[in-house]
């Protein structure tokens, strides 16, 4: 189905309003939880679903038909649909936000990949093995394999990350659906229906102006700046690297909340309403969830008014945004296992709702962004002046 395209005098959605859609669409989408797990993909309805929603056309520049909505608004998308369903939240929070990265391109490639029908998907990959990149005229022949990009069966453009022959910078390629080919090797615990399979290239040809070195991408005023007037487009984008990650997760963290609520009030066996240790359990991990919301919160408004006034982001706050959502990650992965690990056997088949929201929030704190000792050691390091492996807390 052909979207139909917003014109520049129309008026982009509100975030209350793609709140609501996502509010009607999410009885639909914790119905297919299950299938979205045991295929190792969203159903294609899904994908379709989240587009007309509004969700998917959150980042995708106006100019092509999509919202341009301010950053920050699709973590709280996020956080409502991981109420239904972590992957599909993943999906449209991580996944989604992709299109900025494109946005930030050439302006040929993002009429290459909108031009046509906007509601494009574009997948990412940055782990990498065998891979080969030769300058030819005009462009690159890449050969190579990466792994874990999200949502791929589903992708119509792939952004794959490496180091051209002779060049050590990191730069990112952007392959056509035609150019690769999907390795089914998504076998999981957790946020199985993610689909973050392995995708494989063979000597595809990739003009100039369809890479970018991720410095540049990452920099103020990359190319796709020039064209796109929303500063998500233009500013640094460094301090949003990461932030992502918490609307799934917080949202999947409330979810084991509500169950393990819901379980209470069902009478399982083994857990009681009125026994004061229960009583306990939950008030703790309500007040984790709640204080990782909170952190979520003060860190969006905090890189709103930074990339609305294009202020860059001193170098002690760059240490905190790391913590913060570290630490947010972790609160919420603490609140769940308190409440999941207290319950009886009655509730320990794999089908139940409050493991698969467990298993898929165990499955998201894995990712390097949030990882704990990966982030706070550095964020420590930072903050004695010493050179860490996140680029972000080496800048001065």
């Amino acid at each position: 189905m052909q979207a139909s395209l917003l014109k520049e005098s129309e008026t982009a959605p509100t975030l209350e309003s793609l709140i609501a859609a996502v509010d009607r669409l999410g009885p639909t989408l914790r119905a297919r939880a299950a299938e979205a797990e045991g295929q190792r993909q969203l159903p294609a309805e899904t994908i379709r679903d989240l587009f007309d929603a509004g969700v998917l056309r959150f980042f995708i520049p106006r100019r092509f038909g999509g919202h341009e909505l301010e950053w920050g608004g699709h973590l709280a998308l996020g956080r409502r649909i991981a109420h239904h369903c972590a992957s599909t939240a993943w999906i449209s929070c991580v996944v989604g936000s992709h299109a900025t990265y494109v946005g930030r391109m050439d302006p040929r490639a993002q009429q290459d990949v909108w031009g046509g029908d906007p509601d494009v998907l574009v997948a990412t990959g940055s782990v990498s093995r065998n891979v080969s990149v030769e300058a030819v005229e005009d462009g690159f022949r890449i050969s190579g394999r990466w792994s874990f990009c999200s949502g791929i069966d589903h992708a119509g453009w792939a952004l794959l990350r490496a180091s051209p022959t002779g060049d050590q910078r990191q730069t990112y390629f952007l392959f056509p659906r035609s150019d690769f080919r999907i390795d089914d090797d998504w076998f999981v615990s957790g946020m199985s229906g993610t689909g973050s399979k392995s995708v494989i290239v063979d000597n595809a040809f990739v003009p100039t102006y369809r890479t970018l070195p991720l410095g540049t991408l990452m920099a103020p005023e990359p190319p796709g700046g020039a064209v796109n007037p929303g500063y998500i487009y233009k500013y640094n984008f460094r301090p949003f690297s990461g932030v992502n990650l918490l609307g799934p997760i917080i949202g999947g963290a409330e979810a084991v909340v509500a169950a393990y609520r819901d379980l209470l009030e069902a009478g399982t066996p083994g857990q009681s309403k009125d026994d004061v240790q229960t009583q306990l359990r939950l008030a703790e991990s309500e007040a984790e969830v709640g204080a990782a919301l909170c952190l979520m919160e003060s860190l969006v408004a905090r890189l709103q008014d930074y990339g609305r006034n294009n202020i860059d982001v001193p170098h002690p706050e760059r240490i905190g945004f790391v913590r913060d959502r570290t630490f947010a990650a972790r609160l919420c992965f603490n609140a769940a296992e308190r409440l999941v690990t207290s319950l009886d056997q009655s509730v320990v088949l794999a089908e139940h709702p409050i493991q698969r929201c467990f298993r898929d929030l165990g499955g998201m704190i894995q990712q390097i962004g949030v990882n704990w000792d990966r982030n706070m050691t550095d964020v420590i390091k930072a903050s004695f002046g010493r050179q860490t492996n996140i680029p972000f807390l080496n800048t001065q």
